[in-house]
């Protein structure tokens, strides 16, 4: 693991916060919760109540933020609807980490079959996903085990529950681990400008704010051009020509300088590449590297 950077998850039961404070603290980032679903009715799903005031907070100081779930979605119909009421409650707003759901509800996880309750989750977080936000499951080693097919949930990011001095789940490679809230072996568990004075904390170890923003997903505009093919292109300086639409294919050719124009006739499958009949060959729609042409 590469990085490991650290911050917190937090809820009403946090309330307060002084946002200058946690990130003086040298907290980098948070997770909120947007909302629930009620434990005596799992159709009834609120938002949390201080959602909207920590969101504006976090954003003031410039902490980078993603939010969480509470589920206790058991069915496909049940998982529509939570998915409706997190996209409706995250429209317009930007998130530079995932949108997690979280699946731990006891009840739940008693009382609904494994395959249905995989089918569930899946379900929500494929129609987070398909409306352009990167999604995961935020879960604990033994619920992964025992009540998920985790097989079927390997292609989300897992972050994982476990209050220890390291995390034990090794089934495939965490995104994040939170290691302690009220019981920590780590830090101390108590986070200036924090309410409560305690507060769930992480370590992440994904770039997420690089790989969502330059992705342009969870309400960031996406960092590469799209217009109706064909279209025209002009570099911005050196670039490569690649065999492939892939940063490690072939180079057959480097523009090498700014005010090149080359005609766009296809796109690849992302839509991070143009093919340029002229020289057979890829080049990145990057705004960094290219523009519009005339």
């Amino acid at each position: 693991m590469a990085i490991k950077v650290w911050g917190i998850d937090v809820s009403k039961y946090n309330h307060p916060i002084d946002w200058k404070k946690v990130k003086n603290a040298g907290v980098k980032f948070a997770i909120l919760r947007v909302g629930f679903a009620s434990t005596s009715n799992r159709h009834n799903l609120y938002l949390d109540p201080y959602f909207e005031e920590f969101y504006r907070g976090a954003k003031e100081v410039g902490m980078p933020v993603g939010v969480y779930f509470y589920s206790r979605c058991n069915s496909i119909q049940t998982a529509r609807r939570e998915a409706e009421f997190i996209l409706n409650a995250i429209q317009g707003k930007q998130f530079e980490y995932p949108i997690w759901l979280d699946v731990e509800d006891i009840t739940t996880l008693n009382s609904t079959s494994r395959s249905a309750l995989t089918r569930a989750v899946v379900t929500c977080l494929e129609e987070i996903k398909k409306a352009g936000y990167y999604v995961g499951i935020y879960s604990g080693k033994y619920i992964l085990r025992d009540k998920l097919d985790d097989e079927d949930l390997k292609k989300y990011d897992h972050w994982i529950a476990q209050y220890a001095t390291r995390s034990t789940y090794t089934t495939y490679k965490i995104s994040m681990w939170q290691f302690g809230g009220e019981v920590n072996f780590l830090t101390s568990k108590k986070i200036p400008g924090i309410g409560s004075n305690v507060a769930d904390q992480n370590y992440c170890y994904k770039d997420y704010p690089t790989i969502i923003k330059s992705s342009g997903l969870n309400g960031f505009e996406k960092n590469y051009l799209r217009f109706e093919l064909p279209f025209y292109i002009k570099t911005l300086g050196k670039v490569n020509i690649r065999k492939s639409p892939n940063i490690h294919s072939q180079i057959i050719y480097t523009v090498p300088k700014e005010g090149i124009r080359y005609k766009i006739t296809k796109l690849s499958e992302n839509g991070e590449w143009g093919y340029v009949p002229y020289r057979d060959g890829w080049i990145t729609l990057n705004k960094n590297y290219v523009e519009k042409g005339c």
